[in-house]
């Protein structure tokens, strides 16, 4: 294969330069050699998802960098490294978002119940889990089967359940959750 020249190329590089410092008298530690960048390193295009692009190894002043390209900037000669392989962006998932101030309204309806239904005890707890890991609420404390925490906006303390959730139950409430607190960029108009 067309890398195979390349890897024996680079070994054959290494040891010969290990060697070199070895009988100097200095013993090379470790090797670093970067990620993968999200842009190609020369015309600083993005990549997009699952795009094909490559990948190249260069001796820049007496050490190894990667480099990452674009097809066409690849293919336009003006690329020489020491060693390359071809590579794919790994799949961009989309970054869900949630309506934070929706979720803190609906949090606080949710305690202000005096006798909430084991139901709603989980939908507050889980709520609460998510607003904790937004940094909108802080555990302040536990008390016998209870979380206490700290709404870190104006400090006022909040006393929920901390209930058992059983792991059959748990994911339909997050697709039950997912559902309430999505955010849609483009909402559905609303018909007359």
């Amino acid at each position: 294969m067309y890398w195979e020249a390349g890897i024996s190329a680079f070994l054959e590089r290494v040891f010969d330069r290990i060697g070199a410092e070895e009988s100097q008298g200095e013993i090379m530690e470790e090797w670093k050699v970067g990620r993968r960048k999200p842009t190609c390193s020369k015309c600083e295009r993005e990549f997009g998802s699952e795009e094909v692009h490559f990948s190249g190894i260069f001796e820049v002043e007496a050490r190894f960098e990667r480099a990452d390209f674009c097809i066409s900037c690849w293919e336009s000669g003006q690329v020489h490294p020491f060693s390359h392989w071809k590579t794919v962006t790994p799949r961009k998932v989309e970054r869900r978002l949630e309506d934070i101030e929706a979720m803190s309204e609906f949090f606080q309806a949710l305690c202000r119940e005096e006798n909430p239904t084991p139901l709603r005890q989980k939908v507050t707890y889980l709520t609460a889990l998510l607003l904790m890991r937004k940094r909108k609420l802080k555990l302040s404390g536990r008390e016998k089967g209870h979380m206490v925490l700290e709404r870190t906006r104006d400090g006022v303390q909040i006393r929920i359940a901390e209930p058992w959730i059983e792991d059959s139950e748990l994911e339909g409430l997050r697709l039950d959750m997912d559902r309430l607190f999505a955010s849609q960029e483009d909402p559905e108009p609303a018909s007359a």
